[in-house]
């Protein structure tokens, strides 16, 4: 992830890096390689298709895991295309987070990421974007503040992989076939295009040419969420790029998202990220967060 890729913070422990690759670069579709060991939290919504996988459907709800070496594609979901925070991870240190959910990763080191991506939870997503805040508005940024909160996110984001695949393959009844994925896939990707507007869920069954009965149940099915709060999750992370600029109006940033009032927006943002947005201006970027409750995750 060399292309459109800025490196903002580097250790022997880790990297952190902005990505932002438009639609328009004529490298859009392929930017190579991978060069290390990386997670990935995306601030838009892109199609990535790892080589000899599925397509998946990357969006502030999913953090991304890649191998060093992982050859990709992505395809454009959204007119601002792919913008994300990426953190590579010393080899070892990724090791020692997969092994309680997987003994034998030792056996492929090379290649310890067994999984290409995850549900990405509240808290995680809200750490890492204060961590890049803090890093890019300090003349020299606390090495051990960044490299504690991103093992903690890495941590984190690595159990919530291995939680949610046990969730969903651990019996046969549960595994998808395909075609319930690609029903995800497309309202995912509707959701993707609508996010800041109102839309019923007659208009997207419409969309993905399919029943709203069915739709509900499957999508819930295989991500653990109701189409309703996964949307509501996209706006409220979309939000984050906006509430600690003093010149956002919250009122106007509540509507301009789809929510129905500004009470709306705060308690939603509150209940998921633990602070109002108002006060997360006032909280210094390296402050300890709240604690959130364990079912903030989307």
């Amino acid at each position: 992830m060399s292309l459109s890729g800025r490196v903002v913070f580097q250790t022997k422990l880790i990297q952190v890096g902005l990505f932002r690759c438009y639609p328009w670069q004529p490298w859009f579709e392929d930017t190579g390689p991978i060069e290390n060991y990386l997670i990935v939290f995306p601030r838009t919504s892109v199609r990535i298709i790892h080589a000899g996988r599925e397509p998946i459907i990357a969006n502030p709800n999913v953090v991304m895991f890649y191998n060093q070496g992982q050859v990709y594609r992505r395809s454009k979901l959204s007119e601002r295309g792919d913008l994300c925070e990426w953190f590579a991870f010393d080899s070892e240190a990724i090791l020692d987070a997969v092994r309680p959910y997987d003994p034998w990763v030792q056996d492929q080191a090379d290649r310890p990421f067994a999984l290409t991506h995850a549900p990405s939870d509240a808290r995680s997503y809200l750490l890492q974007r204060r961590v890049v805040e803090y890093i890019l508005n300090s003349a020299c940024p606390d090495q051990l503040y960044v490299e504690e909160s991103m093992m903690y996110v890495l941590g984190t984001v690595v159990a919530n992989a291995y939680h949610a695949r046990q969730g969903t393959q651990g019996n046969s009844a549960c595994r998808p076939n395909p075609s319930h994925k690609e029903l995800v896939d497309a309202v995912q990707t509707v959701l993707a295009s609508h996010f800041r507007k109102p839309i019923s869920l007659a208009q997207i069954a419409s969309a993905v040419h399919y029943s709203p009965y069915h739709l509900c149940r499957i999508f819930r099915r295989l991500t653990g969420f109701t189409v309703h709060r996964y949307l509501e999750q996209l706006r409220l992370r979309t939000a984050l790029e906006y509430v600690t600029q003093d010149d956002t109006d919250l009122t106007d940033l509540a509507l301009s998202l789809g929510f129905s009032s500004h009470s709306h927006f705060a308690q939603m943002f509150k209940r998921t990220f633990g602070v109002p947005p108002s006060n997360l201006r006032r909280i210094p970027v390296s402050h300890p967060l709240p604690k959130l409750r364990k079912n903030s995750i989307a």
